[in-house]
């Protein structure tokens, strides 16, 4: 005898392809019901339908994912009463951490938004010593870290007078700018700062093309872009600020069930530009009907979410993935790519050094990173 498939939530499309991912993670054989997979018709509520042997166990997940759902809507209520008011930049008093500084300068003006500089300077470790030089081991470091600290603080002040200096000649009105000094491990303290300080965003630059190229994009922005839930702009010393005007962005879907979050996250942040979005998936040329009924999903679900917002999803056929990202960058001339980090897909291979190198480096797109939650 055939086990009852049995309804146990109904949800728009979004939610329900959530709920499922959640459900066959828990081994749990799902099905969505009032979709038209070629032609992603949605008609009404999407059905989401377990085996009756399974809806003790389904249930249980119904019942986080909501609470999930319900934080969601909340969080996404306490949003939308407010812009974005603060904005984080580390820096280490490079080239790169100027350039960084001019994006946020021209973020913060058009939004009104706060600046919050931060340098964190390197804390030297004991070592273990022989206890007959310990003594005289720390009065030297001790003399050591005073030096430090006080270039540190040299640098950071002026650091900060030359950008006050330079917001003042540029007339950029509604710009409040400050700075945090602070002694240890880089990342920690950034990661550690942007859980106390709640920035809307980090701006960060890396290096640019030719220095250290096994670095990726930083070991420090690496560690950011992987521990910190706050969204990350990423930019390429040779990304020059320009001004921002029309913003033409990419964002790379693996048809995640983060991507809806991270577009709304997107969406919130671009509202006060003019900006056009483009939501693409590069597939092979034989890509499936099933890529296609998400990628038409995605569609719908974002037009009817952002009909003011000027919004085109494709599914560009392209064996090679980084000739994909480049040749859309040449087309619609990309100002910026986003995505959402995982660890165990896109991200991964955007961050893999023969790949990340040459779309961080090589095309000079600054990168808009979301974390995924998981």
């Amino acid at each position: 005898m055939e086990d009852k498939l049995i309804t146990i939530a109904v949800h728009n499309y979004a939610r329900a392809e959530i709920l499922r991912t959640r459900l066959e993670a828990e081994g749990i054989e799902c099905y969505l019901k009032n979709i038209n997979l070629i032609h992603s018709v949605i008609s009404g509520g999407v059905k989401v339908r377990v085996n009756s042997k399974d809806l003790e166990k389904a249930l249980r997940v119904v019942e986080k994912v909501s609470e999930q759902f319900r934080d969601d809507y909340q969080n996404e209520q306490e949003s939308s009463s407010r812009s974005v008011q603060r904005i984080l930049v580390p820096i280490d008093f490079s080239d790169y951490s100027v350039n960084a500084c001019r994006y946020a300068i021209g973020l913060a003006e058009k939004l009104n938004a706060e600046i919050k500089l931060m340098h964190v300077y390197y804390n030297p470790v004991v070592n273990s010593m022989p206890l007959t030089d310990t003594y005289y081991y720390q009065v030297n470091m001790d003399e050591i870290i005073r030096e430090i600290e006080l270039r540190a603080k040299s640098n950071m002040e002026q650091f900060y007078a030359d950008l006050k200096e330079k917001i003042e000649k540029d007339n950029i009105q509604g710009v409040k700018l400050d700075y945090a000094l602070v002694r240890g491990i880089a990342s920690e303290e950034i990661i550690s700062k942007s859980e106390e300080y709640k920035p809307d965003v980090i701006i960060i630059g890396t290096r640019g093309q030719g220095e250290r190229e096994n670095d990726l994009i930083g070991s420090v922005t690496a560690k950011i872009i992987e521990d910190t839930k706050v969204p990350v702009l990423v930019i390429p010393e040779d990304s020059l600020y320009e001004g921002i005007s029309t913003i033409n962005i990419m964002y790379a879907t693996n048809f995640d069930e983060s991507d809806y979050q991270a577009m709304k996250k997107l969406i919130f942040l671009l509202a006060p530009f003019d900006f056009r979005l483009y939501c693409i998936h590069i597939g092979k040329s034989d890509t499936n009907d099933w890529d296609k009924a998400k990628m038409n999903s995605l569609k719908e679900n974002l037009f009817n979410q952002y009909p003011d917002y000027e919004i085109e999803c494709s599914i560009l056929e392209e064996e090679n993935f980084l000739k994909g990202i480049q040749d859309l960058i040449r087309e619609k001339h990309i100002d910026i790519i986003s995505l959402v980090t995982h660890k165990r897909n896109l991200i991964s291979k955007l961050l893999n050094p023969s790949v990340a190198r040459k779309v961080l480096f090589h095309t000079n797109i600054p990168f808009l990173v979301f974390h995924s939650g998981r």
